[in-house]
C-alpha cells in the first residue's frame, strides 16, 4: 500500500484543492446538512442534527484536514463503528484482504457521498428516514471512523424526487467498472451533475485537472509510475463514496479545462483500486 499512499499524495499535492460551487438558494432551507472538518481531522455537524425525509437534503462538506475523507453513511445488519475501523484498515492492504473488506462494506453499509480530498463540496440527496453517521474514512493513528463519527437523524416519510440536470456521470460495470458521461456534448460543463452509481461496487469521483490533450492512455501510464499529467497548482474536486444504486446531485464548480475522473476505492473482487484497473476518464469541462 506504500505505492498507493504515494500515488494518493501525488494526486492531492500536485493540484490545489477546489471549492465546490456556492450552495443554491434552496440550501438556505432548514433541510440543510452542513459538516466541517478541522486541520486535526475532527468533524462537526454545524447544521442538520435532525433533517426531514420529505424535502431534498442540501449537503455541504468542507475540510482542511490533509487526508480529508469525511463520508456520510448508514450501518446495516447490526454493524458497528468498531467493525468499520477494522474493515477500512483491511481495505487498504490490497489483494484478497481488501476485496473481502469491500464485500463487507457492500453488505453492511450504505454510503451517500462526502468529500474525498481537502476543500469543499456541495450536493443534494434524497435520504430515507433513519440514523446516519459522518466520519473520517481514511484512518491515521487515532483519527479513524469511530473516533470522528458524528450522528444525525433523518425523520419522517420521504416524498422527494431526486433532482435531475442535463448531465450525468455514471459509475457502471456493464463490462468492467468505468465512468460514463451522459450529456448532449459527451462532456461536462460547470453547473450541476447527477452522479449515479449503477454498478454493484462502491465508488467515488475525484476530478483532478490535467494538461490539455491528456489521454486516458497517458493516465494509465501515469498510474503505472509514468509521467505525471496533472497541472501544477491545478484544481481538484473530490466527491465522496456512493454505494450501489445511490444517486446524488453534485454542484460542479471547477475552473473550465481538462480533468481526469479517478476512483481509488478497492474492487470487491480483486482488491485493486478501481482506477488502477482502468476506471478513469479524461473529460473536458466548459
Amino acid at each position: 500500500m506504500r505505492s498507493m499512499a504515494k500515488l494518493l499524495a501525488v494526486v492531492t499535492t500536485t493540484a490545489v484543492m477546489a471549492a465546490g460551487m456556492a450552495t443554491p438558494a434552496s440550501a438556505a432551507s432548514v433541510n440543510k446538512l452542513q459538516i466541517s472538518q478541522n486541520a486535526s481531522g475532527q468533524l462537526t455537524i454545524q447544521q442538520g442534527q435532525t433533517l426531514k425525509a420529505g424535502p431534498v437534503i442540501d449537503a455541504q462538506v468542507s475540510s482542511t484536514y490533509a487526508t480529508a475523507d469525511p463520508e456520510i453513511f448508514q450501518l446495516r445488519n447490526g454493524a458497528t463503528l468498531a467493525q468499520v475501523d477494522a474493515q477500512i484498515v483491511l481495505a487498504g492492504q490490497g489483494g484478497q484482504t481488501a476485496a473481502t473488506a469491500m464485500q463487507w462494506f457492500n453488505q453492511n453499509t450504505t454510503f451517500y457521498g462526502g468529500l474525498s480530498a481537502p476543500g469543499t463540496v456541495s450536493f443534494h440527496l434524497v435520504m430515507p428516514a433513519g440514523t446516519y453517521y459522518v466520519a473520517q474514512m481514511n484512518p491515521s493513528g487515532t483519527v479513524k471512523p469511530s473516533t470522528t463519527a458524528k450522528q444525525f437523524v433523518v425523520a419522517g416519510r420521504s416524498s422527494a424526487i431526486q433532482p435531475i440536470t442535463d448531465q450525468t456521470l455514471k459509475m457502471n460495470d456493464v463490462t468492467t467498472d468505468r465512468f460514463i458521461i451522459e450529456s448532449v456534448s459527451g462532456q461536462l460543463h460547470v453547473g450541476q451533475v447527477n452522479v449515479v452509481n449503477r454498478s454493484s461496487e462502491m465508488h467515488f469521483a475525484r476530478f483532478v485537472q490535467v494538461r490539455p490533450g491528456t489521454t486516458d492512455a497517458q493516465v494509465d501510464a501515469w498510474l503505472a509510475g509514468g509521467t505525471d499529467p496533472t497541472v501544477p497548482g491545478g484544481k481538484v474536486l473530490g466527491f465522496g463514496t456512493v454505494s450501489s444504486q445511490r444517486t446524488a446531485l453534485l454542484d460542479f464548480g471547477v475552473t473550465p479545462g481538462t480533468y481526469v475522473v479517478l476512483d481509488f476505492i478497492p474492487d470487491k473482487v480483486t482488491g485493486t483500486p478501481h482506477s488502477l484497473q482502468g476506471m478513469h476518464l479524461v473529460v473536458t469541462v466548459s
